[in-house]
């Protein structure tokens, strides 16, 4: 039934269909009139499409986790929820879980968002300002120089240079830039790009940490989320590990299960692993003790991505000016290497 060539639905998409149809399912609404009531809303296009094929086979099966599974378009851990919530008859449940984890994502990832753009907004238009300086200012100045019986020489002849250089070979310099663009999406998409992009981000210590702790959140997020709707500690495990996009996560999580089998504790399973440690250990062992360890992950979630948040912000806050400073003193070098003769021609006139 299911267009293979459908891409996979986004976090927002996930987080939309879970909120609405949770909310539906927990006020009473069976599933095929949630999807019938979601198709009569939905704009066309894509979307009207899946609704249409999932409401076909919720009528037919009367399974909404099979409608999920079929159109290929939810991830594999969101169809595991699905399916253990309708055994367990815990759907609006999950759905609701789902949609909490979901919100998370959001804004884990519009902070993400928030401390690249801007910098690299910074940077192009840094880049910019250099270029029309020393395309089209540069050789302004050059022909000011020539009337006035002088040349450029030094630094200013070198910028000019560089200018005349880069107005001869634009498209070369045009098709190098593209490549880099390309190679960049290339390496934020593709796994091989991922992992290389995050050996790399992994140098820095500040980097490392961000990553760790939004890569902690998660996890936390999708054990409560887990544990929550009805799966077992090692069930819990298995989607958890699947939803964390960190590969020196899972060394952790095997070690968790482990730790689990021996003792069969999550509290001190966690702690052992070094998945949570310091006070967040003793929490999670406290939360085993008290059976409110959903509730405590909830809370260590949040915790987490707090710190991850308050770490970006410190880092965004120390690159702005950083840029600020930096594109200033190449733009007053330019401007200086060919007004400072400017003013000496000038003043030997006089």
């Amino acid at each position: 039934m299911s267009d293979n060539k459908r891409k996979k639905l986004s976090a927002e998409e996930l987080y939309a269909f879970s909120d609405e149809m949770g909310m539906m399912i927990s006020s009473g609404v069976s599933s095929i009139q949630g999807i019938t009531m979601m198709l009569d809303e939905s704009e066309g296009g894509e979307e009207k499409e899946l609704l249409t094929e999932m409401e076909k086979v919720v009528s037919e099966t009367g399974s909404l986790s099979r409608a999920i599974q079929e159109s290929g378009v939810f991830p594999d851990y969101f169809v595991e929820m699905a399916t253990m919530g309708e055994l367990t008859g815990k759907m609006d449940s999950v759905l609701t879980n789902l949609a909490r984890h979901y919100a998370r994502e959001m804004a884990i990832s519009n902070a993400i968002k928030s401390a690249v753009t801007y910098p690299l907004m910074m940077v192009a238009m840094m880049l910019v300002i250099i270029i029309v300086l020393v395309t089209e200012i540069m050789p302004v100045f050059d022909r000011v120089f020539k009337q006035l019986g002088g040349t450029m020489d030094g630094l200013s002849k070198g910028f000019l240079a560089v200018g005349v250089f880069m107005k001869a070979h634009g498209l070369i310099l045009l098709l190098i830039l593209l490549a880099i663009v390309i190679y960049l999406i290339f390496m934020n998409r593709s796994k091989w790009g991922k992992e290389h992009r995050n050996k790399l981000l992994y140098s820095s210590k500040r980097f490392k940490s961000i990553h760790s702790k939004i890569a902690t959140s998660r996890f936390a997020s999708a054990m409560a989320m887990t544990l929550s709707s009805g799966m077992d500690v090692m069930q819990s495990l298995d989607v958890s590990s699947k939803i964390i996009d960190a590969p020196d996560f899972a060394g952790k999580v095997e070690k968790c299960k482990d730790s689990f089998a021996e003792t069969m504790d999550i509290g001190r399973a966690f702690s052992a692993s070094g998945i949570f440690g310091g006070l967040y250990g003793r929490m999670a062992i406290l939360g085993a003790k008290t059976g409110n360890m959903e509730t405590v992950l909830e809370k260590v979630a949040e915790t987490y991505q707090e710190e991850a948040d308050d770490e970006i912000n410190d880092l965004i806050a120390i690159v702005e000016p950083t840029l600020v400073i930096i594109l200033s003193v190449i733009v007053g070098i330019i401007l200086l290497s060919v007004m400072l003769p400017l003013l000496n021609i000038m003043s030997g006139m006089i």
